[in-house]
């Protein structure tokens, strides 16, 4: 509660230095606009459904691309602590394509994949499957010596260990790497629409600024921050659901 009303505070100060400064020393309204005249615009906007289909767009392609890349973080995951061999074949080619600069990749994928909300989700799978990916490793190899006695004393076979055992122990790594995963995936989702989409809020933002309309770009910007707020809150909030459940520690 407490950072909540420190975070509004920071937000009411930081609107507030906006219009003075807009204000006292007279900015174009095309330069810097003034929080009010932003505010009406966005309301405008609202009230004609373009900005929420825009808004849908971006958290559709955040949602499914985060889910996709966390699951297949998971079964890799899975797959490189049973089988080392496998981890040190693929995980430098993984490495790889991490640091590669996405907005190099970008284009590639909408070449394949097109302007459509596939090219978007395929992106955002790539960066968000990392963090979840070396979290999990890591969870499931500090699992305490004891648990390979319980598996045997259980005569556990490995799809049951899988269910019972592997998986609700590193659901708080999985979790950690889910909230990573959701702040990358929004930039990863605007890279993807500056590339090239039909739809966004990286699209409208890349519109507007190819008009000049220096209110749809900050209403566009206000979005985006507002969408990556509202995931990493709820994520957040399941983590630390997780965390009390299973085990865990949040970072």
């Amino acid at each position: 509660m407490r950072s909540a009303s420190l975070g509004a505070l920071s937000l009411l100060a930081g609107v507030g230095l906006w219009w003075l400064v807009a204000v006292v020393f007279a900015i174009p309204a095309y330069r810097l606009p003034t929080p009010g005249a932003v505010a009406s615009h966005a309301l405008a906007l609202a009230g004609e459904g373009a900005l929420t289909l825009h808004i849908q767009q971006t958290l559709a392609e955040v949602v499914q691309g985060v889910l996709l890349g966390s699951t297949l973080g998971v079964v890799v995951a899975v797959v490189f602590v049973r089988m080392p061999v496998a981890e040190r074949l693929l995980m430098p080619v993984i490495v790889v394509a991490q640091v590669t600069p996405k907005i190099s990749i970008a284009p590639l994928i909408v070449l394949w994949l097109g302007l459509g909300i596939g090219s978007k989700i395929a992106l955002i799978a790539l960066v968000s499957f990392y963090p979840v990916l070396v979290n999990m490793v890591t969870r499931l190899r500090s699992m305490p010596q004891g648990v390979e006695d319980l598996v045997r004393l259980l005569r556990l076979g490995p799809l049951a260990r899988l269910v019972k055992i592997d998986l609700p122990y590193a659901l708080p790594a999985v979790a950690l790497g889910l909230r990573l995963g959701v702040l990358a995936g929004v930039t990863a989702a605007v890279i993807g629409e500056f590339i090239g989409a039909e739809a966004g809020l990286g699209y409208l933002e890349r519109q507007a600024a190819e008009n000049d309309d220096i209110r749809l770009v900050m209403i566009s910007l206000g979005m985006l921050c507002l969408v990556a707020w509202v995931l990493y809150a709820v994520v957040g909030l399941v983590e630390r659901r997780v965390n009390d459940r299973f085990g865990g520690q949040s970072a």
